[in-house]
């Protein structure tokens, strides 16, 4: 006589394979979640290896701009040297510019030509 109250054995084993397969998914859902906390951990520890590393290369970087960069001089003008030798000589710096301006006109001819194409650009002044 067929049981008439009860759950039937076919359906009992297809609850058995679930809470089996229940479990097994659980235990991978478990050690998913600690791989991803660790990972996490890992992570944000090599973040902030890498942002230590971000601020001394900024430090780093600042501390050179403020480093002044040493320029190159420029080489004084043979003018420049004259008069400087000059007045080191003990010629006082009115003289010196004569002596430049007489050593110029004694030394080339190409010079008073420019002297007098000055003399028509600047304005002279009458009373």
């Amino acid at each position: 006589m067929p049981k008439t109250s009860g759950i039937p054995k076919s359906i009992l084993a297809d609850i058995n394979k679930l809470k089996t397969r229940l479990t097994s998914l659980e235990k991978n859902h478990n050690s998913l979640i600690k791989d991803f906390k660790s990972t996490i951990r890992s992570h944000s520890e090599m973040l902030k290896k890498q942002q230590s590393t971000i601020a001394q290369q900024e430090t780093t970087i600042a501390q050179l701009g403020k480093k002044s960069v040493k320029k190159e001089k420029r080489k004084p003008s043979e003018y420049n040297l004259f008069l400087k030798g000059k007045m080191t000589q003990g010629m006082s710096m009115i003289d010196a510019v004569k002596a430049w301006k007489e050593r110029e006109s004694s030394s080339s001819t190409g010079s008073s030509m420019r002297q007098t194409g000055q003399d028509w650009q600047s304005p002279t002044q009458q009373y």
